[in-house]
């Protein structure tokens, strides 16, 4: 399997506001961090324009004697220590002061990290109204993957009442195939990341102006013979793709090509499979394609219900 020049996972930033959806993020990037032997460091940035609005909205000033930015930080401490007492694990603590999106990206920039984890969405509700919105901001200006968590880590094969942790993995991965260097290298990364998955690689395709076609008077047996040229030429890109992710046998994987819209296509066969990961490859092309994946990917964290990888 080509992966040679991606580098192993050693370094891992999980973002928390403490709010009950960056706990699951927490658990799973722990999870993570045990299996790959990597550090873990929790980030939290204190948003001292946000707190100001609170202000404004609620009597903070009586709830406590403490400033808002120490107890976050002796949150923080106390938190950074249960996980490492739970996982076992070499957990770290850092606080900034900030613009969300900024400090967590310099933040895992200066740690030299691999992987972002981020919640689902966190108690940020006035700027982030969109479902996964701070995940994209956050994407847009990362070079790394980030990993958007919004299910609990499942137990595999333990009794009922264990209370060790869940399961740290993924077994069955959804990657979002459109041939660009973009789906490659998100294909890649997750199979440097889940080596032991099974893969369903999910192309969607439609048939330009397919309704115009009719209107201008195409019978149902042109369209078909459209339909299926177009069926046989992503086919063939497909075993193309694939043989340049691995040799043969070495990727659990299956194909599934749909004639729907790429949101429609990704959701419907993740629901058909059970996947438990998306993964998703963020173009770098012109300012009309990183729209339209906005789109898709939009659409995916809205309707998932799953986690989803993003890689650059």
């Amino acid at each position: 399997m080509n992966s040679s020049n991606l580098a192993p996972v050693s370094v891992i930033v999980v973002a928390t506001d403490f709010s009950p959806g960056s706990y699951l993020a927490i658990e799973r990037a722990a999870l993570l961090a045990r299996q790959w032997d990597a550090d873990l460091w929790l980030l939290h940035v204190f948003d001292d324009g946000l707190w100001a609005t609170i202000k404004n909205i609620y009597d903070a000033e009586r709830w406590a004697a403490v400033e808002p930015i120490l107890a976050a930080r002796n949150r923080l401490s106390q938190l950074t220590t249960e996980v490492a007492g739970r996982y076992g694990i070499r957990v770290h603590g850092e606080t900034r002061t900030g613009r969300v999106v900024t400090e967590i990206v310099a933040f895992a920039s200066t740690q030299s990290a691999q992987l972002l984890v981020i919640g689902e969405h966190g108690e940020d509700w006035i700027s982030d109204t969109v479902l996964g919105g701070t995940a994209l901001k956050v994407l847009e200006e990362a070079n790394i993957p980030v990993l958007v968590v919004c299910r609990p880590a499942t137990k595999v094969d333990q009794a009922a009442g264990d209370d060790s942790p869940p399961d740290a993995g993924y077994s069955y991965l959804l990657v979002a195939v459109d041939f660009s260097e973009a789906a490659e290298r998100a294909a890649r990364q997750a199979i440097l990341f889940f080596p032991e998955a099974r893969f369903l690689l999910v192309n969607a395709y439609l048939i330009p102006f397919e309704g115009r076609m009719q209107l201008a008077g195409a019978s149902d047996a042109d369209i078909e013979r459209y339909r299926a040229a177009e069926r046989l030429r992503v086919e063939r890109k497909m075993r193309g793709f694939i043989e340049r992710l691995a040799a043969p046998g070495e990727l659990r994987s299956s194909e599934q090509f749909v004639r729907q819209s790429p949101a429609t296509a990704i959701l419907g066969q993740a629901e058909r499979i059970g996947a438990d990961l998306f993964v998703i490859g963020k173009h770098g092309g012109s300012v009309v394609e990183e729209r339209l994946l906005g789109s898709v990917t939009r659409n995916v964290l809205y309707d998932a219900g799953r986690d989803v990888l993003l890689v650059p």
